[in-house]
């Protein structure tokens, strides 16, 4: 009898452990996007005018011309060393007007 009521309990504290362990797992949600969509609004707003665009690509920030799908440069600047922030932008593509614009984005991201 202490048998049955001893598996009885340690059932019941079984099930308990697996919905608090789901409850917790359904809690964990994927992080926010850390840039304000206002924020990038007012940076996309130059877009059409916009010659060239930085984006991540193979873990390293890479300058495209505006509508190429290939990367005119690749830079040294690592995108794992950026803040949250500026890694999520490049997700999205940081447009740029000119090549001097382009130069003060990569010494920015650079630094």
């Amino acid at each position: 009898m202490k048998i049955g009521i001893k598996t009885a309990i340690l059932g019941v504290m079984l099930v308990l452990a697996a919905f608090s362990a789901w409850g917790a797992v359904k809690t964990v949600r994927r992080a926010e996007d850390p840039v304000p969509d206002e924020i990038y609004a007012a940076l996309c707003a130059k877009s059409g005018r916009a010659q060239y665009l930085l984006r991540e690509e193979d873990g390293v920030v890479a300058v495209y011309r505006s509508g190429e799908n290939r990367a005119d440069r690749m830079t040294g600047i690592e995108t794992a060393a950026l803040r949250r922030s500026d890694r999520a932008m490049l997700r999205r593509g940081i447009p740029a007007e000119d090549i001097g614009e382009v130069l003060l984005l990569l010494e920015d991201l650079g630094s």
